[in-house]
């Protein structure tokens, strides 16, 4: 709290950067009070050793939520259903949830290169 709101996007001293997104403030109650009042920030953190940019910052973000594997997984499980190979109802839907947080993650890197 001392030093107000984290920043997006801080160079670190060994030449890497480190991203912080869903950046929130972290509510509980004081020792000695009782109301609840901001203690603090929440947020994940990434770090990446190349230059911040759009593409970087999204493959940080994303790979911090899911591996490869995983992502490959989707994928394929989407690909199998549609093409009739294995029918497979829900992988459509993750699908779906799997693009619309990359169309997120991507608005994320714009908005955080934005506040540089």
């Amino acid at each position: 709290m001392e030093h107000g709101k984290p920043a997006a996007l801080e160079h670190d001293n060994d030449g890497s950067t480190i991203i912080r997104y869903n950046i929130e403030p972290e509510m509980g109650v004081k020792e000695g009070e009782s109301e609840e009042t901001q203690i603090g920030w929440m947020c994940h953190e990434v770090r990446i050793w190349e230059k911040p940019t759009k593409a970087s910052i999204k493959k940080a973000v994303i790979r911090d939520v899911i591996d490869e594997s995983a992502e490959f997984a989707l994928v394929n499980a989407y690909n199998s259903h549609a093409l009739g190979i294995e029918i497979n109802p829900d992988a459509v839907d993750e699908y779906k949830e799997y693009l619309q947080f990359r169309a997120d993650v991507d608005a994320l890197a714009v908005e955080i290169l934005d506040e540089v």
